[in-house]
């Protein structure tokens, strides 16, 4: 009869270690989170989003109507303001920051951010600041140059090109860049800067006036000058300053220089005219291999042709006889863009019109972009206990970037247990390494300490969130599991007393 007892005793005690051994492993279950998706959603998330071109090349080009025509423009990041250098430095040294400034203040005080690209060669002679858009003093201070238009010379009433590796150009425009960096580089509303003062519209070409060609030194001396004064802020080139350098070794060279230092790309072509005929295989872009090499490390950008000129040319709806309709293989400008954003990985994208017009066309197809613009996160599922022993709670989260970049910032993952009181923890996503690779999934381990016992059930909530940018990052999840702190309900947990915990 003792042994039984003794042998019941024992039985027990192994039930009670087992019992314990599962609690403590948690029942771990896995809950699915794909039936609360929601794909069209737009999602304003930090780091990503649309683009205004205001001013554009001409300060009454694109004119916001009214603030809201960007504020409540799904996902709209930031203002790109590209002005000649004219408009602010229209003396030597006397700097005219206000036309800049009053666009600063009102649109950064209503969340929006900055981009800027600053020109020395226009090509439309309707204002001074247009025809000299290096500034005439510039030219009457020594610096070479002459009025051309598509590759001719014109008379005085053409626009005025520099040549862009002249001595006292440069040293007239290292001054200038000094100054502007001194008062921009480095803010927090700064997206990036283009280097733009080579070229027609800073695009890096000069297709529509001297035609010269320049090569890896004349450019190199361009890069430099903006990496000297730009030395916080991420600094862009377009496509065209690599491409228009005729020998291939020295383009490979300024490809791998621009890399090497940081520097990443846009593309000023999608949807023209003459790539929709020469390049409709890659939606319009011609050197997807710059953008396949940056897009890890750094952010690129989109800029659309002149919504208005596309669909003029009855690109954007194909329309029988266009460029589209005849090269797109039955695709419209819609496709074109998608397609073009996948191969730019861009993470910044923008419709180059007015904002009323582009969204009242294409309300679906802005909020799409948007998604898929840069990164778009999907949560998959969570791995989880039914119950929490000891003194910790571990958990699995899936992940997928549905997007077409990775994001280049870390965010936090901020866990919150609701219950008999409320706990939050803040642990790392790990979200940089999150790539967007068609049906990758990204399982992450998180584990964070309970500092007490807090005994009853509770519901476990989590959101990713930005430090840098000081916003929530939001998920492409049902919006009714999201609360007011925008945390996203994943389940129910039970925290247990502290004597189930297993002694020491």
């Amino acid at each position: 009869m003792a042994r039984q007892q003794k042998r019941c005793v024992s039985c027990r005690s192994i039930l009670f270690f087992i019992a314990v051994s599962l609690i403590e492993a948690g029942w771990c279950r896995e809950i699915d989170m794909k039936p609360h998706w929601d794909e069209h959603l737009a999602l304003e998330n930090p780091h990503k989003g649309w683009y205004h071109h205001f001013p554009d090349n001409h300060v009454n080009k694109y004119i916001i109507a009214n603030d809201s025509d960007l504020t409540d423009f799904p996902g709209m990041d930031h203002l790109y303001i590209r002005l000649a250098w004219a408009y602010p430095e229209p003396l030597e040294g006397q700097f005219n920051w206000e036309i800049i400034d009053q666009l600063i203040e009102k649109l950064t005080a209503k969340g929006l951010g900055i981009a800027f690209r600053i020109s020395c060669r226009e090509t439309s002679s309707d204002r001074a600041e247009q025809q000299y858009a290096t500034p005439r003093w510039v030219m009457e201070a020594g610096a070479k140059g002459d009025y051309y238009r598509d590759g001719e010379r014109r008379g005085a009433d053409g626009p005025w090109e520099p040549v862009y590796d002249d001595p006292i150009f440069l040293e007239k425009l290292a001054n200038f860049l000094r100054a502007f960096a001194a008062r921009y580089d480095g803010q927090p509303w700064l997206r990036y800067v283009d280097i733009g003062s080579i070229g027609d519209w800073g695009e890096g070409h000069t297709h529509s006036g001297s035609r010269l060609h320049y090569n890896y030194d004349q450019r190199k001396l361009h890069i430099d000058l903006h990496l000297k004064y730009f030395r916080t802020s991420q600094l862009v080139v377009a496509d065209d300053f690599v491409y228009s350098i005729a020998n291939l070794r020295e383009r490979q060279m300024m490809h791998q220089y621009i890399l090497d230092n940081g520097i990443t790309y846009r593309d000023d072509s999608i949807l023209v005219n003459y790539y929709v005929g020469a390049f409709p295989a890659t939606y319009t872009v011609r050197s997807p291999e710059y953008f396949a090499a940056v897009y890890r490390q750094k952010p690129t950008v989109f800029e659309l042709e002149h919504y208005a000129t596309v669909k003029r040319q009855g690109n954007w709806l194909a329309e029988p006889g266009s460029p589209l309709a005849e090269n797109g293989n039955g695709a419209t400008g819609a496709d074109f863009f998608r397609g073009a954003l996948a191969l730019l990985h861009a993470t910044y994208i923008g419709y180059h019109g007015y904002a009323q017009e582009w969204l009242a066309d294409n309300p679906q197809l802005s909020i799409d972009l948007l998604n898929r613009c840069g990164y778009w996160y999907f949560l998959h599922s969570a791995a989880m206990p039914d119950s929490i022993a000891g003194d910790s709670l571990s958990l699995t989260l899936a992940w997928e970037n549905r997007g077409v970049a990775p994001a280049y910032f870390p965010y936090d993952l901020v866990l919150r247990l609701d219950g008999p009181e409320t706990f939050t923890a803040t642990v790392l996503a790990g979200n940089e390494k999150w790539l967007p690779i068609e049906n990758m999934i990204y399982k992450e381990r998180y584990t964070i300490s309970l500092p007490q016992r807090l005994p009853g059930d509770y519901t476990l909530s989590v959101k990713l969130y930005s430090n840098q940018a000081h916003r929530t990052v939001f998920l492409a999840l049902d919006p009714s599991r999201m609360d007011a702190d925008h945390f996203y309900e994943i389940g129910q947990v039970r925290v247990l007393p502290l004597k189930y915990a297993r002694r020491k």
